[in-house]
């Protein structure tokens, strides 16, 4: 079947994706490099006419696949977006390095580690804020460039490559960026497959993780594993590592409930809810290093820091909102999930703008105000 009558049979949900003039964007570095960007996306097999046209796009795969043929017209990883590239024999090294690595976590650290020593355009840390491990992505793009697609680009990558060596996608508590957020005609939010918060606009671009999911052990061990699933063309629009996982269905379904303000409610109502079964669920959730119990409590401690940095309620009415009936079980909880009281933690971070961004983006997405 051709590329063309692939468009055309997939119906108007095909136009939801990245749309002709974003793909002109992250072509820009092969353009200015001398490429032929039609080529290349033909090369890719996707249709040309996608180039610079605002009414077509691409998917996550056929996005894969043309970052590919980038990669390989420039010899470049970074598809001609910084003065000094990264020939895919070092990008090899690098991926032959994470193999030696013991977790997640440890991967990424030998990542940066690898990149500082390549390149001075980019310059990521991994730091902690509050016991939240953040990874900060410093970079130096050429003139005539779309810095902003190139960050979004780079955030995918690191999303996806970790989330495959760790066996499960992570968790990523929110993303910084710092540009506007990108609107598309066609309704597509090329941000939301990272499936957390994402502030705009920000001071810095950076990358905030789930400390467990660092200490996950890695699942692939060889770089034949890795070759496999590049040759699988993954669906870099999608969750990492196919399908949700039992953690992300079970936060789902609570979030369901805790919006009809049903904050105790039992792993049987959970599971039919996912269509599995409790003892199914806790064993699912165990092998992903999460327990039910876990799950809920965090959530509504998401809730309990959010309206605190949000609102000016009363310490005793945020603890009702999030279905404490008493004060001091409130209290007690809240010291649990965050290291502090209600009004210590209400100090210490209301003038905090990062946190308070944060903290409106959980608080729109949970109560919708």
């Amino acid at each position: 079947m051709s590329v063309q009558a692939s468009r055309t049979s997939a119906g108007p949900e095909r136009c939801r994706g990245l749309d002709g003039l974003a793909v002109e964007r992250l072509l820009r570095g092969a353009v200015l490099k001398g490429q032929d960007p039609r080529e290349l996306l033909d090369k890719a097999g996707i249709d040309p006419s996608v180039y610079g046209n605002v009414d077509e796009s691409i998917d996550g795969r056929e996005m894969f696949r043309l970052v590919e043929q980038i990669r390989e017209a420039l010899d470049d990883a970074y598809l001609g977006f910084l003065a000094e590239g990264c020939r895919l024999a070092l990008e090899r090294e690098r991926a032959l390095v994470y193999f030696h690595c013991e977790t997640v976590g440890e991967s990424i650290r030998v990542s940066i580690r690898f990149t500082q020593a390549l390149s001075a355009d980019i310059g990521p840390q991994l730091v902690e804020e509050d016991s939240t491990p953040k990874h900060v992505c410093v970079y130096h793009t050429i003139e005539g460039v779309d810095r902003d697609i190139f960050v979004w680009f780079r955030f995918v990558w690191i999303f996806h490559q970790f989330s495959w060596l760790g066996g499960r996608p992570l968790r990523l508590r929110r993303i910084c960026v710092r540009a506007s957020k990108p609107v598309q005609p066609n309704g597509f939010d090329r941000f939301a497959l990272f499936g957390c918060p994402i502030q705009y606009n920000a001071p810095f671009d950076a990358i905030y993780y789930d400390r467990k999911d660092l200490n996950a052990p890695l699942v692939h061990s060889t770089y034949a594993e890795y070759q496999d699933y590049i040759d699988s063309v993954p669906d870099w629009f999608a969750t990492p590592s196919g399908g949700l996982t039992w953690r992300t269905k079970t936060e789902r379904a609570l979030l369901d409930f805790q919006r009809a303000e049903m904050w105790s409610i039992s792993i049987e109502a959970v599971a039919e809810r996912v269509r599995t079964r409790p003892r199914r669920l806790r064993r699912d959730l165990a092998r992903e290093g999460e327990s039910f119990q876990q799950i809920r409590t965090r959530l509504r401690g998401e809730l309990a820091t959010a309206f605190l940095l949000v609102t000016d309620l009363p310490i005793t009415v945020v603890g009702y909102r999030v279905g404490f009936s008493e004060p001091g079980s409130f209290t007690r909880n809240f010291i649990e999930w965050a290291g502090v009281t209600p009004s210590e933690y209400r100090a210490r971070y209301k003038s905090d703008s990062a946190r308070l961004a944060a903290a409106s983006v959980l608080l729109n997405e949970r109560i919708g105000s």
